[in-house]
């Protein structure tokens, strides 16, 4: 009688924790609902010349607030041609780098991206660093530059090496512990290629991993206004006419679309302005008006740059590398406090204000995006400076707000 009755009880205290266990899980998962990504660019951190032990000192320097997931870029891995997942533990497998012409008519230097590769005792502190502050790690794959793939085009132009590169690509990604892989490649230059990256994109989901992919413009129909690629691309149509948005939406190829608008500058005003990147945001919210409703087929996140536009008419008669644009320390260097606060700098640069910062994640949020992500942390000020003008920690009280509404519903 008395083990009847000890069975009874064990069988009850079982139903009450069924019951009340999804109930928890849930309330756990809702204060991230609304996604806080951020891209971690190791080259630019320069890891590739760190021990492992100084990673730490390296990403200490900045404020990780308000990060729900990070999205690792460069340094990891690169393709090779045959489908080598090609990282510096295992050299003895690299394939010749391909040979060829980018869009800009300049020699393809697939050997650079090589060289910046990190050692595996670095990959793995830096995946402790952010294990540790129990934030998400993503794995991202890139090709050779915005308009060509380079190895990649050559791997996803042949579906049993896409097949290949897949299975390894979500091996290295499990490996590592990371929970997805991101697509950081904009605009593949022919059809195949761009069917090729769907159907890369779809193995990876297959293979159970989380998907994501950066876009910038929906559309044929606008040019993108931040000039991102260079006008010398040679290119008549819009530059992703073969991306095909509205299969990648329909078919659910992926789980995420981050889009890249990341500034919004006004030319009339000559400043960033809040209202033009609204505008920009509205061309994916009339574009796919479902994805941000709670019926959403794939999640939408808004993406906010934290660096400068320079003025056009700055560049004239001078050398500018690239677009001009600077991060928050090299601005500070240049024109001292006034980076703090000031929406343009010198008459040269435009910036957003963490002002700025936290109306467009309140935007974000108000129109159904399902997060925003930033472009880059290591772009804002170190936390030498003070924290009261740091970008992230105005995007981090944002979210946290937004996560702690969410707890309480």
């Amino acid at each position: 009688m008395k083990k009847n009755k000890i069975i009874t009880v064990l069988y009850l205290i079982c139903i009450f924790l069924a019951t009340i266990q999804p109930v928890n899980a849930k309330n756990k998962n809702k204060d991230k609902e609304f996604i806080s990504l951020t891209y971690v660019a190791l080259n630019f951190l320069k890891l590739e010349e760190k021990q492992p032990a100084e990673v730490k000192g390296v990403f200490d320097q900045y404020n990780w607030r308000g990060i729900s997931d990070v999205a690792l870029i460069g340094g990891v891995f690169t393709a090779g041609k045959d489908a080598t997942l090609i990282t510096l533990w295992n050299r003895d497998e690299w394939p010749p780098v391909y040979e060829g012409m980018d869009y800009k008519n300049d020699p393809i230097n697939e050997q650079g991206k090589r060289d910046k590769l990190c050692s595996k005792a670095v990959i793995k502190e830096v995946v402790k660093y952010f294990k540790k502050k129990k934030i998400n790690i993503w794995l991202c794959e890139t090709a050779y530059s915005w308009i060509t793939g380079g190895s990649l085009g050559v791997v996803v132009e042949d579906s049993a090496m896409t097949k290949l590169y897949a299975k390894r690509l979500c091996g290295l990604a499990r490996e590592l512990g990371c929970i997805g892989v991101d697509f950081d490649w904009e605009f593949p230059p022919t059809a195949r290629q761009a069917q090729g990256y769907r159907e890369l994109m779809s193995e990876c989901k297959k293979q159970g991993m989380k998907v994501s992919v950066c876009a910038i413009m929906p559309t044929v129909t606008k040019e993108y206004q931040d000039k991102c690629f260079p006008g010398i691309a040679g290119f008549n149509n819009h530059e992703a006419k073969y991306m095909k948005w509205e299969e990648i939406v329909e078919k659910e190829i992926v789980d995420h679309i981050n889009v890249m608008q990341y500034l919004g500058y006004n030319p009339t005003s000559k400043q960033m302005d809040v209202n033009v990147k609204y505008e920009k945001m509205g061309v994916w919210e009339k574009a796919y008006p479902n994805e941000f409703t709670g019926q959403r087929k794939i999640n939408m996140l808004c993406g906010i740059g934290f660096y400068s536009f320079m003025l056009p008419e700055a560049k004239v008669g001078k050398n500018i590398k690239g677009n001009g644009a600077l991060n928050f320390t090299a601005l500070y260097e240049k024109y001292g406090e006034s980076v703090y606060t000031d929406r343009v700098l010198g008459g040269e640069h435009t910036v957003w204000t963490t002002d700025d910062v936290r109306s467009i994640v309140r935007h974000a949020k108000k129109q159904g995006w399902k997060g925003v992500f930033t472009w880059l942390v290591s772009h804002d000020f170190t936390l030498e400076h003070p924290l009261k003008y740091n970008r992230q920690q105005a995007l981090a009280e944002e979210v946290e707000a937004i996560w702690n509404e969410a707890k309480m519903r």
